[in-house]
């Protein structure tokens, strides 16, 4: 009997291990992502429909792992140790200047984006990226141990606080 505890036990440890890596591994793939949608913002001049299309794949690619990270989140039914929390927030921070660069050059380029007509496409897509972000962000601070809550409040206010520029940016659009 003792046995069969055990095993359940290390079979439960072992998958909240997996859900805390797989978070991880979303988060790691979060700030990929956002690299590549700030590369496709960068190198873009707003008129060409090809790179319109390359930016809005982008963005959605980040909004679709934003979410499955949000949904992998929530799944973590133990909350992170304070070192796991750090570990995430360490990369969400490295993946910050990206979030404010993109921001920036999405706001630069709505008046290209509207001379082309994507100006709508890109405001749906910012939303998109604007309420996934906000979600997972929440879940975050949620999940986050009470010694490392406030850095998590912090930086969630900071990349809500980038990104709602962005919205602002293209809100009559």
């Amino acid at each position: 009997m003792k046995l069969s505890i055990a095993v359940i036990s290390a079979i439960l440890i072992a998958g909240v291990t997996a859900d805390y890596a797989t978070v991880k591994v979303d988060v790691q793939r979060i700030k990929t992502d956002v690299a590549k949608l700030y590369q496709a913002l960068k190198t873009t001049s707003g008129t060409s429909y090809s790179e319109a299309l390359a930016i809005d794949s982008a963005s959605k690619a980040l909004v679709k792992d934003i979410n499955a990270a949000n949904t992998h989140d929530q799944a973590v039914v133990t909350s992170v140790t304070a070192t796991q929390a750090q570990e995430l927030l360490s990369i969400l921070s490295k993946a910050y200047v990206n979030v404010t660069a993109a921001s920036q050059r999405l706001i630069a380029l709505e008046p290209a984006f509207k001379k082309l007509g994507v100006a709508g496409i890109a405001k749906t897509d910012v939303n998109n990226l604007a309420t996934a972000t906000k979600n997972f962000c929440a879940t975050l601070v949620s999940k986050a141990p009470s010694s490392v809550k406030l850095s998590a409040s912090t930086l969630a206010g900071k990349y809500n606080s980038a990104i709602s520029l962005a919205v602002a940016a293209y809100a009559s659009d």
